[in-house]
Parts: C-alpha cells; structure tokens; sequence
C-alpha cells in the first residue's frame, strides 16, 4: 500500500534508551499530548496496550499512539533493551492529529526486513540527541520521519480488530470506567454499584481479561500516572500525591516504593538518567 503523506513533520520531545535493568516496569498510563514509539534492540518485554497484551523480542517495534493506554515490563530473565521516543505535531494524512498509526491497526510490530534500518536510525538519533551538535535537533527529526515512513510499510492497514464476545465488551466497560477514574478510591462494591452486578462476578470478569483485580489495577494505575508525572513534570511528591487522590504525600511514597521498589524520588533520579530531553533537559 502506498505512503500516507506526512503532512506536518513530528517533533523528536524526547529520546531513550532502557538496558540492563531486569526489573524494569512501568505500570498503566498514558500520554494525552505525544505518541510514543519503541524500538526492541535486544531481550524481551511484555507489554499492555489498550487493554491488549502482548510479548515482543529484539527486531519488534511498539506504537502508543496518542491517549492510549499503555504498560510495559521487561523479562526478568532476558532483560529488556529498547531505544524509546516521544512523538508530538505529527500529522499524516487520513489519521488522527498525532497518531502514527491509523485506528483499528496492531501497535505492535513483529520484527521484519525493515528492523534493521529502524534500529540504525534509533542510534544515531540517540547519538546525536547525546552530542548536541550543531544541527542535531534537525538532523534527529529528519530521521525520526524516516521512521515513520518506514513504519507505515510495516503495517498491513486492514488488521482491525474480531468482534469481541459479550464479556470481553463487559470488561473493557470496567476497565474504561476504572481508567476514568482511577484517582478515584473505589471500593469493589462501588465499582458494581456502577454495573448493576454482584461484586464477584464483576472481579473475576475483568481477572479473566486482564489477569489482574480492579482493585489492583486502580493501584497499578496510580502508580503508572505517578511515574509519568514524576519523569515529564517538575511538581513535587506531595502535588502528584493530591493529584492522583492522596491526601497524605507520605502513604503515597509508601504505596509507591513498595509496589515499585524504589522511593519516588529514587525512581526520578534513576529513571531520568538515560532519557534526553529535546528542550535540553536530562
């Protein structure tokens, strides 16, 4: 299928690489401003997007198109290596402001003959967004289209989605009114007040679609906005606490370190040291 025309070119906000971090993972969230995409250099990873699961390995690229959300974990066993980018002003004609994908495509890519060439022009948009050299901001952008274009080859546009049985439908009801609100400290019950259904029915109907509590997944959920905030944001612990409904900043740290393994601050500081801003910011 031919090229969709790009429109308006991306701007590079941000470019990353994770390596060698076993227990990697970020919990569920979302970017309302910016797609992202990720490019697998070695190990593996599972990831959640949309509500999907899948595991992808070296070669194998995943696209968060903007205000989907996402969550990713690398294999303890063969950690997880991935360049990542943040992708915002994209226009590509017949798609969504900001997609890179068009709706009803797969976001995730198996690795093909075209891996190759994406992974060489991961490394020289992380090398040049390193150096900072004249010129570079141009030079990454330029390269990140060249990305773009060459995703759009990847993808076979006619892979919508099956249509999904009554309780598939039903557990991405739950999941959308969880994800809506998750700042929200909701009990079982008052999650099947909204439904109109028996608690336990409720919970194992979304368990067997996401592998997960409701109740757990708010928790996951938090923590996931918490983590984003914590990387795009200057706001302190407290505001992000107030922001994702904790009236005390010292039981959000708790919660956090312990579903997370690092304090918040530590989180930040770790998180942050591989990733490059393109306004100029480490």
């Amino acid at each position: 299928m031919e090229n969709k025309m790009i429109t308006h070119p991306p701007i590079l906000a941000y470019i990353g690489k994770i390596s060698d971090k076993p227990n990697w993972s970020f919990p569920s969230h979302k970017h309302d401003d910016l797609s992202e995409i990720i490019y697998i250099f070695g190990g593996e990873g599972e990831f959640r997007i949309d509500g999907q699961p899948f595991t992808a390995k070296k070669g194998d690229m995943l696209i968060y198109n903007k205000g989907v959300l996402h969550e990713e974990r690398s294999s303890a066993v063969h950690p997880l290596k991935a360049f990542y980018c943040g992708v915002s002003n994209l226009k590509i004609e017949g798609f969504p402001d900001g997609f890179v994908l068009p709706t009803g495509v797969s976001p995730h890519i198996e690795r093909n003959k075209y891996s190759d060439k994406v992974e060489t022009l991961f490394s020289m948009i992380f090398e040049e967004s390193t150096i900072q050299a004249q010129g570079h901001k141009t030079i990454s952008e330029n390269f990140l289209t060249s990305i773009i274009l060459l995703i759009q080859r990847m993808v076979q546009l006619d892979n919508i989605n099956p249509t999904k049985s009554d309780t598939v439908v039903l557990a991405l009801q739950i999941k959308e009114y969880l994800d809506k609100n998750y700042h929200k400290h909701l009990t079982l019950n008052e999650i099947a007040r909204e439904f109109h259904m028996n608690p336990y029915y409720l919970s194992h109907v979304f368990n067997d679609m996401y592998n997960d509590s409701p109740i757990n997944y708010l928790i996951s959920r938090r923590m996931g906005e918490g983590k984003r905030l914590l990387i795009n944001t200057n706001m302190k612990v407290r505001e992000i606490a107030s922001l994702l409904g904790y009236e005390n900043p010292n039981y959000f740290t708790r919660i956090f370190t312990k579903t997370m393994g690092e304090s918040p601050l530590q989180f930040k500081r770790s998180e942050t040291k591989e990733r490059l801003d393109m306004n100029g910011k480490t």
